[in-house]
């Protein structure tokens, strides 16, 4: 099939890049000159393993081609399906930005000749589709053109990390459309994806689409946010968070999907998308009050893990050197938007303490954010080597898989662990003061003194101090 792919961003990307494997003729706009020539040397402006060398291929293949504008890409080349892959960042009040959503649709109103399929794959709230649709009939209307065309909704059900796998080899792929015509397309050109279509293909309205994306991910940030706050009561009776979770995970109602514990979510998706679904719920009348909390605990998570920091250190976290393990908000991507780093690293310089940071591929973008303030290492060891004490708050395979021994170069002995990295009796047996989350019931017989000049404290979780 001819496709246009509107946004060269993480979404519009992959979806051009697995299209284009599939022997479809894609159309990447993209209004960032810069980004399209980065692109055509090969260079993917973020990390997501294997998209580089995709991408290079369909451009290699000549079935991904780059234009700078909707006008363009429909002269160039008629497109039997648009997808419209725009930002739809948060407002200060939680609502989606749809301003670039609108944009396109006018955009492709004014430029349609022959029968288009418009597909919204960005996230947007319920009601987004029947706007498009309008914007669009408007703009012909002043054509005075008389273009048959449908819209459809075809959210994004895409892991940083994995999104090539997400995509190539879904669990399902949902279309909200409202003729047979727009579902007989978006069947044949996902058919190649799908091993079961009859089962792995979701027809749906396209209200009930639009809903389905914001509660696939509001689930999973109350799976987050339920087993951050157990494990809070587990610190605090005297429990181990894992076992409680091995318990829970074997039941198939349950599952083990995001049952680990650790100082919340970040990223693009899920703080922007609860913040979105309260937002409906506030416009309907119809206060969101889970999903509220949901949102609360995940924001609280991350300064509690912190105060167990101040509370073990006092005024002497002054001057400390403090090394940071992960600036990501998760493995395998360097995304750092709402990473629980950029809170813990900004509340540690302003109480003093000096920073030195390692991340395997988000580095350059933090540096971004402090530039003059952290020091930004170039692999876990140097870290260790210069750092009073440790807080891993990425759980990356090259952490969880370090050699603990080395660790000893810390100069206190001391490790907090947002992502539950380590075995802490293998810590505890080792002589780290170890601190974790949900799991320090391992420390409650722990009779370590950590030493400093002004003080001497038992090494205990602080949640059990206070």
């Amino acid at each position: 099939m001819k496709i246009t792919v509107i946004g060269a961003g993480y979404v519009g990307l992959v979806t051009a890049a697995c299209f284009a494997q599939k022997d479809n003729d894609v159309t990447i706009v993209e209004n960032n000159q810069a980004k399209i020539t980065a692109l055509l040397q090969g260079i993917v402006p973020f990390y997501e393993p294997g998209l580089e060398q995709l991408v290079a291929n369909g451009i290699a293949d000549k079935k991904i081609n780059f234009v700078a504008d909707v006008a363009q890409a429909l002269k160039k080349n008629q497109p039997d399906v648009i997808f419209s892959c725009v930002g739809t960042p948060s407002r200060e009040d939680g609502s989606a930005d749809l301003s670039f959503v609108w944009q396109v649709a006018q955009e492709i109103g004014q430029q349609i000749n022959g029968y288009t399929l418009v597909v919204n794959k960005s996230t947007v709230p319920v009601g987004t589709a029947e706007n498009v649709k309008a914007i669009i009939q408007e703009q012909l209307r002043l054509r005075s053109a008389n273009v048959p065309f449908d819209v459809a909704s075809n959210p994004e059900f895409l892991k940083e990390g994995d999104a090539l796998s997400d995509f190539t080899n879904p669990d399902r792929v949902v279309i909200g459309v409202d003729s047979e015509k727009a579902a007989q397309i978006l069947a044949q050109l996902y058919k190649p994806f799908l091993k079961n279509p009859e089962e792995q293909l979701v027809c749906m309205d396209i209200p009930s689409a639009e809903l389905t994306k914001y509660a696939s991910n509001a689930m999973l940030a109350t799976r987050i946010s339920f087993m951050n706050q157990l494990a809070l009561l587990a610190d605090k009776v005297g429990a181990d968070i894992e076992d409680v979770k091995k318990g829970m995970a074997l039941d198939q109602r349950i599952g083990k999907h995001f049952l680990n514990a650790g100082i919340g979510y970040g990223g693009s998706c899920f703080p922007k998308d609860v913040k979105a679904l309260i937002h409906t719920g506030k416009e309907h009348h119809l206060p969101m009050t889970l999903i509220q909390e949901v949102d609360a605990v995940n924001m609280q998570q991350r300064q509690l893990f912190f105060n167990k920091i101040i509370d073990f250190y006092g005024d002497t976290i002054v001057n400390k050197q403090v090394g940071i393990w992960g600036l990501a908000f998760k493995p395998e991507t360097d995304d750092i938007r709402c990473a629980p780093a950029i809170d813990i690293i900004a509340q540690l310089i302003a109480h003093g303490a000096q920073v030195i940071a390692y991340d395997p591929v988000a580095t350059s973008n933090m540096q971004q954010l402090f530039k003059n303030t952290v020091t930004f290492a170039q692999s876990a060891q140097e870290v260790v080597k210069a750092a009073d004490f440790l807080i891993i708050l990425t759980e990356w395979h090259e952490f969880k898989a370090y050699d603990i021994t080395k660790l000893t170069q810390l100069k206190d002995q001391v490790i907090f662990d947002g992502r539950n990295c380590f075995d802490p009796e293998l810590m505890q047996e080792q002589g780290f003061c170890y601190i974790n989350v949900g799991r320090n019931v391992h420390h409650q017989n722990t009779k370590k003194l950590f030493l400093t000049k002004k003080q001497a404290r038992t090494c205990q979780p602080p949640c059990q101090t206070a």
